[in-house]
């Protein structure tokens, strides 16, 4: 993955690079220096970054489902107990 596909993956989920690393354990810095040239050598974007923002993408998207679906329930609880 180079920077320009991570800077994607942040832009899908939403964050920003502080935001990663905070959630990621990662120094700012290091984050920040991924995919840049260092004494002519690009600093990769570890091989680990693309399944953990898969999961991560993964894990809102079900936060959502649950969040959508416990209010729908509340809702229903709500008009159930009204027409007892």
């Amino acid at each position: 993955m180079n920077r320009e596909d991570f800077k994607k993956l942040l832009k899908t989920a939403k964050i920003t690079k502080k935001e990663f690393a905070k959630i990621a354990n990662v120094p700012y810095g290091t984050v920040n220096n991924w995919g840049l040239n260092r004494d002519g050598n690009i600093l990769p974007v570890p091989g680990w970054v693309e399944p953990f923002m898969k999961y991560y993408l993964q894990a809102k998207k079900l936060e959502y489902i649950e969040r959508e679906i416990c209010l729908k329930m509340r809702e229903a609880n709500k008009y159930k107990t009204l027409y007892k």
